[in-house]
């Protein structure tokens, strides 16, 4: 079947009134690939998903909507109309499913379409709307634009059988269609019929611009014959995700009286392809382009449970600035390189620029907007320096006032971090810190060290560092053989093991060792009873005797209780009854000199129990901003003068400091954040006011109040 239209398609979003020309990662446009079903080998797929509801995704989740939706249909046989329904139908059930399942509940808006030879199809869930143009006739989908109740929808991801609107239309050559967010329907449709009626899809884009005034996702399609000529240079590629994987390269510069669009490009099927348009519009590479789309997505944190929202509240928010990744459709975005002789180093430090203006151009008061965009310039001047040794005075000078910046708002504490001591070819997970002593948990190698701290606390006793030779894999204690380790801690009561005062460590076959500090070739073991009911223990900590181990897989804290110098009965259950909570997304725990337990789970929630009851415990006080969804370890000081809650992001290189009952102290950064890039764990030493970090295979510290 010979192919009738291909698109040549553009996109706009604005946000705060801002027009971004990086684009989201919910749109999507792909020709048919080789291996598709009978039927589908002249098809086209497009597909616009948007967020909804409270809780923003990260990016990558509404891109692998949006593809989901594709390889589905493309795999699908029969009618194009009962595959787009079916396919709609699916994505929803995935992600109902997920919501029923994962605390992190998500919801979304798609609206899609296929383009089979002049026939076009056209189906949605949730809220968005649609603009089909040919001259002088308009015709809305999924209905008139007045009609405010029959654009509106049930997202997805709320119900299991969604409310899905269709309709089919037929084009011919030159009709435009405007795929957008419920924003669309919110214009004055007078002048929007007026833009999309404009002599070419560039001016109707750069008309929409001035038209929308705070915010708007839209996909702007013009189909065209394939043969047909269009005034815009352009370039070919086969789908969304060749043309993101191919590295783009420089083409003719527009016409100087070409408009201001968004972006511009041109899909086809198969061998045409997609043409990419370029505008004096923007002003960097295709190279400065992913920079742009990295140092977005970095920025947008996982959702946390509990309502509390990442760095991005809803889209549907009027008057917030929000810097966000914007993906091409097509991967192709206006620029305006060609002939100037700019090298891809030039352009990127020419980007990082141009986005430092527009981040100090955003009100003072906006504070999403103004972290979004200087962590963008953050992470494109760090991209520019990558790729030239040696990078530019200017990028530093930018960098310094980004962090500048973001410090303010988010109450960030920067300190110079001291490397303590460096192990070969360890991932280190575990830290106890007993006096001078540190003993520290290699989880790749298996092995637990012991370091002597000099007396300034940030540095070691020369050759003070010591394997534990009865603490590491396959290591023998009396006649048992160590396995894989699982967590170290310190017993200081002794009431089950052979004396107080030792580091002990558990491995997965419930053999507990216990070794006195002085004389670490005189360690106990002892085998715990009923390991058969444990399914994935994760830490164990000391209470008043008792061991207590956490048990995510079995959804328990096991408690061991001791007599005559061990551990000899079965485990028993910290919950118990009917209505026991769910902590199978525990990561760590710890317990208060009242018996209180303090549980962190993935999101970054902390739960709080008294004899299993659950008790109330809310993060406060956090700047506007501060992401606590990724916290991974926590530390619980229980110094008497200085009591409170440690926890480390490694998402944020950051170390959290709160009070007993989560409200804001303090947010740690290191002044060289590399440091804190593979962040494990933290332990405070309050008498000498000093943080120690374990990150990667190192031993890191900081003064607390430097």
């Amino acid at each position: 079947m010979p192919i009738e239209y291909e698109a040549l398609i553009g996109h706009l979003y604005i946000v705060g009134g801002r027009a971004i020309s990086v684009a989201p990662p919910g749109l999507l446009v792909e020709a048919a690939p080789k291996r598709a079903a009978r039927g589908r080998e002249t098809d086209t797929f497009f597909a616009l998903v948007t967020p909804a509801g409270e809780t923003i995704a990260p990016a990558a989740f509404y891109e692998r909507m949006a593809q989901l939706a594709s390889d589905e249909y493309f795999e699908s046989s029969g009618s194009v109309t009962s595959a787009l329904r079916d396919v709609l139908a699916n994505i929803n059930e995935n992600l109902f499913e997920h919501n029923s399942t994962d605390p992190r509940r998500y919801e979304a808006n798609v609206i899609a379409g296929v383009l089979r030879g002049a026939d076009l199809y056209l189906g949605k869930i949730g809220t968005g709307a649609g603009l089909l143009a040919l001259k002088d006739v308009t015709q809305a989908f999924p209905a008139d634009f007045s009609d405010k109740a029959a654009l509106k929808g049930v997202s997805m991801g709320v119900e299991m059988t969604p409310e899905i609107k269709m309709a089919k239309y037929t084009v011919s050559a030159n009709t435009r269609l405007l795929l957008a967010d419920a924003a669309l329907a919110e214009q004055p449709l007078d002048e929007v019929q007026a833009a999309v009626g404009l002599e070419d899809i560039g001016a109707v884009l750069a008309k929409l611009r001035e038209i929308v005034k705070t915010q708007i996702t839209l996909l702007a399609l013009e189909f065209v014959p394939p043969d047909q000529p269009v005034a815009l240079p352009i370039k070919e590629t086969a789908s969304t995700l060749e043309a993101k994987a191919a590295p783009a390269t420089a083409a003719p510069a527009a016409s100087a009286d070409a408009p201001e669009p968004g972006t511009l490009r041109r899909s086809g099927t198969r061998g045409v392809g997609v043409r990419k348009a370029l505008s004096s519009a923007a002003g960097s590479t295709a190279n400065v382009t992913e920079s742009m789309q990295q140092a977005f997505e970095r920025i947008v944190p996982a959702p946390k449970e509990g309502g509390t929202r990442g760095l991005l509240s809803s889209p549907a928010a009027a008057g917030v600035t929000v810097l966000i990744p914007v993906f091409v459709v097509i991967l192709v975005v206006i620029f305006w390189i060609s002939g100037t002789g700019e090298s891809e180093f030039d352009q990127c430090v020419k980007g990082a620029n141009d986005t430092a203006v527009t981040a100090r151009g955003i009100a003072s008061n906006d504070v999403t907007g103004t972290l979004a965009a200087w962590n963008a310039v953050l992470q494109l001047a760090t991209n520019c320096e990558a790729i030239k040794e040696g990078g530019d005075p200017s990028l530093s000078i930018l960098k310094s006032e980004a962090r500048t910046i973001i410090d303010r708002l988010l109450a960030v504490q920067r300190r110079t971090v001291s490397v303590v001591d460096t192990f070969p070819n360890a991932e280190l997970t575990q830290l106890v810190i007993q006096g001078e002593d540190v003993y520290v948990l290699d989880s790749r190698n298996q092995f637990v060290y012991r370091v002597t701290l000099a007396d300034d606390g940030l540095s070691i006793v020369p050759d003070s560092r010591v394997p534990i030779q009865a603490m590491r894999r396959s290591g023998q204690v009396i006649q048992y053989t160590v396995g894989n380790i699982v967590d170290i801690a310190w017993e200081e009561n002794g009431a089950g093991v052979a004396q107080s005062n030792v580091i002990t460590a558990l491995d997965e076959n419930g053999v507990l060792i216990a070794c006195p500090p002085r004389f670490l070739q005189d360690c106990t073991a002892q085998e715990l009873r009923g390991i058969e009911t444990w399914e994935t223990p994760r830490a164990i900590d000391f209470w008043e005797g008792r061991m207590y181990i956490l048990d995510p897989g079995a959804n328990q804290i096991w408690r061991y209780d001791p007599s005559g110098g061990a551990y000899p009965g079965m485990p028993l259950e910290y919950f118990t009854g009917e209505r026991r909570p769910d902590i199978s997304r525990a990561l760590d725990f710890a317990i208060t000199n009242e018996g209180d337990i303090y549980l962190l789970l993935q999101e970054g929630v902390v739960v709080k129990f008294t004899s299993a009851d659950i008790q109330p415990f809310a993060f406060v006080g956090f700047p506007q901003g501060q992401s606590l969804n990724a916290n991974s370890a926590m530390f619980l000081n229980l110094n008497p003068i200085a009591q409170g809650l440690y926890f480390v992001n490694r998402e944020a290189r950051s170390v959290y400091e709160t009070t007993m009952a989560g409200t804001f102290i303090n947010s740690y950064r290191a002044s060289d954040e590399e440091l804190f890039g593979q962040i494990s764990n933290v332990y405070a030493d309050s008498d000498q006011q000093i943080v120690y970090v374990l990150s990667g295979n190192s031993l890191l510290a900081f003064r607390r109040n430097e």
